[in-house]
């Protein structure tokens, strides 16, 4: 891998998992009224990894936190998700644990599932990579977890799929990709990106703004943990990202079965 990688190693991702217990959407945009703009900025905090490869912990975590919002119809400070527990118990299930390895989308996926969610101030974001890394989660942090469980989610292969997945209100996405100096965004914005080389990184897909494209197309707030952090990804760099065979996007939800759901508090109140 290259001088990219901060915590997440595309090649150890296992893409044919999270398609096959992936839950289809059954809707289309025809079926409910999208917001104009879905910004969560002032409801998710920005947190850096700092020198450690917990990636996938922060891009799970930062979609759980925007998931709470929705699912609740607002946030609260308080509400903030521990970035460490969810990485540290990735890494338990791939393997890594001890090692400050980076963790796959797949294992933090079913960790939110089947354990669920642990506030941050049960465990709090500290660096470096803890020394008792094997021992410090323990039964009693798993039971606090439990109430906050992703219930469902979806493989999401292009920008249409993205869009409907957060513009009906169902949830937010997972991503995993390669990485390099071309995915950073100047002044908040990212018009294109390069492909060719990269080490890999784990973020979140967190709604999108009122900027479109020639098409018509908004561009996607992606929420970042290292040295940027929200940015308008440009459709077109939506859709190179999507043609990648090192990409993983997974929509989650705290729906069994995902359909729109109401979102007219974000239209009227949130973001008015």
């Amino acid at each position: 891998m290259s001088d990219f990688f901060t915590g997440y190693d595309p090649t150890l991702e296992r893409r044919e998992e999270l398609q096959n217990t992936a839950t289809p959407v059954g809707f289309t945009v025809r079926d409910y009224e999208a917001p104009e703009e879905m910004d969560f900025r002032k409801y998710v905090r920005h947190d850096k990894q700092g020198n450690m490869g917990s990636c996938g912990g922060f891009g799970n975590t930062n979609g759980g936190e925007c998931l709470w919002g929705l699912a609740h119809g607002g946030w609260s400070d308080a509400r903030q998700f521990s970035a460490l527990f969810s990485y540290l118990e990735a890494q338990r299930l791939d393997g890594l644990l001890g090692r400050d390895a980076g963790s796959t989308i797949s294992s933090g996926l079913k960790i939110s599932k089947e354990i669920g969610y642990l506030e941050e101030k049960h465990l709090p974001y500290s660096t470096p990579y803890p020394r008792n890394a094997r021992t410090l989660i323990t039964d009693d942090m798993r039971r606090l977890a439990s109430p906050f469980k992703v219930r469902s989610s979806t493989w999401l292969d292009s920008y249409d799929a993205i869009k409907n997945y957060m513009a009906s209100g169902v949830g937010l996405c997972y991503v995993g990709s390669i990485w390099n100096q071309s995915l950073y965004g100047r002044n908040g914005v990212l018009e294109s990106i390069s492909m060719v080389n990269g080490g890999g990184h784990a973020y979140c897909f967190a709604g999108y703004s009122k900027r479109k494209d020639s098409r018509g197309r908004n561009y996607i707030w992606r929420l970042n943990s290292h040295n940027d952090s929200w940015t308008e990804l440009s459709p077109t760099v939506i859709d190179r990202l999507c043609g990648h065979p090192y990409t993983a996007i997974v929509g989650i939800s705290d729906m069994s079965t995902p359909g729109p759901r109401n979102v007219d508090w974000i239209k009227e109140s949130v973001f008015a």
